[in-house]
């Protein structure tokens, strides 16, 4: 029997015997790991061909992989690897990977071996080449198995606790603890742990180094409830010091309860019994669909350490922060940062308020109301406070994966987005963020999947109905677009709400122009100008306008009063000679752009506006440049 071990270095060893070093070469151990994350039921051959040979034609990566398979039946024995139509499957009575042990254990709640499983991280150091999608999913891999891995150690200290055994709750903290140094709550409960089993010493020992290590890795300050631990523990009798301290609640897990909507505030829960009993039976009830075989894997329910009540002056800060910024106007927006910045100086524990506030700064960037290279550092560093505080937060980690699209770390954003969406499936917001993202990468019918996918978990949000019709549009779908446009949008009865936010009007005109519809995208695009007179985004969205009449004599005019200060300015008026058939030109000014924003790259990759310069190989290396 082989045994094929993904936790930690990838490798392939045999129970009985030595596994021939041709099996143990990259290719072919990436090929086993891939049909391993797979699952029992395989994948399919043009999704593999897609992973590994992503720049290959299809006869060629086709002909590859034929090779690798071949090469693994040759060396490991015919069939080990199985073939069903265009599927390709391991034989599991012939190679055991140890992540479908794992899966098995944390399915049946076997939690001590599903913890002496995870060895390592996943796939930890093993790179596959150049594919993104590929590293993608393998990240959303990683992340989904170490929430259940630490999952059950929190099921297992608890367990411990209960019974008394305080030194093997010290242990399986340190467990948990080591998987995720920085996380603040992980930290409280092993110092907790320590005082409880009469390591005083120890326990401040532990607070102090992370401590140190927040200041060290994060450049900021640690969570002031460490500070207020070690004060008890150093001032107070040991049996009060331990009796007064927080109760240790499970951190980490894996998908939130559906019925817990992002953004309400959950209630104090009185007994550390009554979570263990909540975690176990949520545990037991749901289950999750996860790879691209589409297997039922064991979910593991978010337990949000988020369950503290915040300051009620620091709660009317963060729900004024959340109204002042849904009419999506730079006024409103800086009104959301004052407040949620206030709700974390009032309680500087409120994760919550934390991942708003790097939201917040995420849409003043995006949108193009403040210089973006100040706007997204301040985002990521809130960002990482808000996880350093609550690491279940799905707000936190969307806000963290755009400021990452801004860094063009696609990769790592993408992990993040997954990330959101595993611990809460029903946050539009990661949803629509994430459409962003695969726009940007032209994954067009994915991108229109997730916008769609946010647009049915908020009805009621005009952005998102807008972000939908857009990518509607840009993937073609024009007719459609003006549907969904008139009837979320156009019939609005809150007209002023659509006549403050110039974006709106923007999309609007376009999906008009690309209708036939002229006069009214003269008219849409005219509102929005009101509102942002020289932004060279709407300008150029006027131009695209006349251009499409055939007025081809306007278009350069239209852009000429465009605010040459603006630190997008070059990209738009590349993309304006783009539209006019003037590739060199257009490549002129798109070398100029330094810092690439999240709207350029989208409006650059969206649409078929630029399609004349996509195949120029200019475009090809602008994409690389920008890490497309």
């Amino acid at each position: 029997m082989l045994v094929l071990e993904l936790f930690g270095t990838l490798s392939l060893r045999e129970v009985a015997g030595r596994v021939p070093l041709a099996a143990q070469q990259k290719r072919p151990l990436g090929l086993l790991a891939i049909l391993a994350l797979g699952g029992k039921h395989g994948m399919s051959r043009h999704r593999i061909e897609a992973y590994l040979w992503p720049d290959s034609n299809a006869a060629r990566a086709r002909h590859a992989l034929d090779q690798a398979v071949y090469a693994i039946r040759h060396n490991l024995g015919g069939d080990v690897v199985l073939s069903t139509g265009q599927e390709l499957r391991l034989n599991e009575e012939l190679i055991t990977p140890d992540i479908w042990n794992f899966d098995d254990a944390i399915r049946s709640k076997k939690w001590a071996a599903a913890v002496d499983l995870y060895r390592g991280t996943l796939l930890d150091g093993f790179h596959f080449g150049e594919s993104r999608e590929l590293e993608s999913w393998i990240d959303a891999e990683r992340e989904r198995v170490l929430l259940e891995y630490q999952t059950a150690i929190n099921l297992l200290a608890e367990g411990s606790a209960k019974a008394g055994d305080h030194s093997q709750d010290v242990t399986w903290r340190r467990k948990l603890a080591g998987s995720d140094p920085l996380s603040a709550g992980a930290a409280k409960q092993l110092i907790l742990a320590l005082a409880a089993g009469g390591d005083r010493a120890g326990a401040v020992k532990k607070a102090r180094e992370y401590q140190e290590l927040v200041r060290q890795e994060l450049e900021m300050e640690p969570d002031s409830d460490i500070e207020e631990l070690i004060s008890s523990l150093l001032h107070a009798p040991a049996a009060k010091a331990v009796a007064s301290a927080p109760p240790r609640l499970p951190e980490s897990v894996g998908t939130s309860v559906s019925s817990i909507p992002p953004r309400v505030e959950r209630s104090r829960i009185a007994a550390l019994a009554a979570i263990a009993v909540i975690a176990v039976l949520v545990i037991g009830a749901l289950t999750v669909r996860n790879g691209p075989a589409g297997q039922a894997r064991g979910a593991v329910a978010v337990a949000s350490s988020q369950t503290r009540t915040p300051a009620p002056a620091a709660r009317d800060a963060y729900l004024l922060g959340l109204n002042a910024w849904e009419d999506r106007t730079k006024e409103g927006h800086d009104r959301a940062v004052v407040y949620f910045r206030r709700a974390t100086e009032l309680d500087p524990g409120y994760a919550e308020a934390y991942a708003e506030l790097a939201e917040a700064y995420v849409r003043i960037g995006y949108f193009g109301y403040r210089p973006a290279d100040a706007m997204f550092p301040k985002a990521k560093a809130a960002a990482l406070r808000s996880i350093e505080l609550d690491s279940t937060l799905a707000t936190a980690r969307t806000a963290l994966a755009t400021e990452l699209i801004w860094e063009h770390d696609f990769v790592g954003a993408e992990s993040q987005y997954q990330r959101a969406i595993l611990l809460d499936s029903t946050d539009a917001t990661a949803h629509q963020w994430r459409g962003v993202l695969l726009m940007i990468l032209r994954k067009v019918p994915e991108s229109v999947a997730e916008e769609r996918r946010a647009s049915e978990l908020a009805p009621l949000s005009l952005q998102v109905q807008n972000n939908y019709g857009t990518f509607l549009n840009a993937s073609g779908e024009h007719a459609a677009a003006l549907r969904h446009f008139q009837k979320t949008v156009g019939e609005e009865p809150d007209s002023a709400w659509v006549a403050r936010n110039p974006w709106v009007l923007s999309n609007m005109a376009r999906v008009y122009a690309d209708n036939g519809k002229y006069d009214d995208a003269i008219r849409m695009i005219n509102r929005a100008l009101e509102i942002v007179p020289r932004n060279p985004r709407a300008l150029h969205t006027l131009a695209e306008i006349y251009r499409d009449m055939g007025r081809s004599d306007l278009v350069e005019a239209a852009f000429a009063r465009a605010d040459t200060g603006n630190e997008q300015y070059p990209a738009y008026r590349g993309m304006v000679y783009a539209d006019l058939g003037k590739a060199d030109s257009a490549f002129v000014w798109f070398d100029r752009q330094v810092n690439w924003g999240i709207q350029p790259m989208l409006s650059l990759q969206a649409g078929e506006q630029h399609a004349g310069i996509r195949n120029d190989p200019r475009y090809k290396a602008l994409l690389r440049r920008l890490g497309i």
